[in-house]
């Protein structure tokens, strides 16, 4: 697998598997990864993989040497987005999720775990230290801070989280943000993706194509090329929930 497609932020990585990403999701986290790549080899842990069609990058990429997949598999479950309180996930099940990525064309599954359990139930010292995290299960404020507190854990306090759909659990963020020591940053990617960086000592932003997925509301938002704060993020969130109401109207 070349590199270059992951620089390019080519999004046909994602093309086998369905995934719920939108376009511009998809280029954020392949952002992400190219930036945390460049470091050398790296682990990847990802929450809630229904289908499995945002681990198809790790799993092609053979610079990522490590890769986990927690998903208790519920056939449906609570969401905290508007309009929509439970949602169906008929058929989830590990078996449906491997059949699909075994047709991914250079996906090595040998370097894949698959644990079925909530992370309530389970103990971060039992695994390796990921170096980046994708929380995208439970679309709950309170599933949120749960997966996030088990990822901070997981990575002994060092490491990047990333959020997907973090509109409708931004309230589960700002908690685990308040309650995280620093050195931490957090900023938001589009379309949906925050990132919480936690004690790193090369950030993301560092890398060029994170900085041109920045989700910048108005000028007055571009401090999230430095990090933000916790005020600021929720000014950004805020922002943004108006932006998108009136997309949507």
């Amino acid at each position: 697998m070349s590199e270059d497609r992951f620089a390019a932020l080519d999004t046909r990585l994602f093309e086998f598997v369905p995934s719920s990403t939108t376009d511009d999701d998809r280029r954020s986290l392949l952002a992400l990864h190219d930036s945390i790549a460049a470091r050398g080899e790296f682990s990847y842990l990802e929450i809630g993989s229904h289908l499995g069609g945002s681990l198809q990058p790790a799993l092609v990429d053979p610079r990522c040497v490590r890769v986990v997949s927690i998903d208790p598999r519920p056939q449906a479950q609570p969401d905290d987005r508007p309009h929509l309180g439970e949602v169906a996930y008929t058929g989830n099940s590990t078996a449906r999720m491997l059949e699909n990525l075994r047709g991914v064309p250079g996906a090595d599954l040998s370097k894949l775990e698959t644990v079925e359990e909530s992370t309530e139930n389970l103990e971060p010292d039992a695994f390796a230290p990921p170096d980046f995290c994708f929380i995208d299960g439970e679309h709950t404020n309170q599933a949120a801070l749960r997966d996030a507190r088990f990822c901070r854990a997981v990575m002994r306090g060092v490491g990047v989280i990333a959020f997907h759909d973090s509109y409708a659990v931004e309230e589960g963020v700002l908690t685990f943000l308040r309650e995280t020591p620093r050195p931490h940053r957090a900023y938001s990617l589009r379309s949906s993706v925050l990132v919480v960086e936690l004690g790193v000592e090369r950030s993301p932003l560092d890398n060029p194509r994170v900085r041109g997925q920045l989700y910048r509301v108005r000028r007055s938002l571009a401090a999230n090329r430095v990090g933000c704060d916790t005020a600021l993020l929720r000014i950004s969130m805020l922002a943004r929930r108006a932006r998108e109401r009136r997309r949507s109207a």
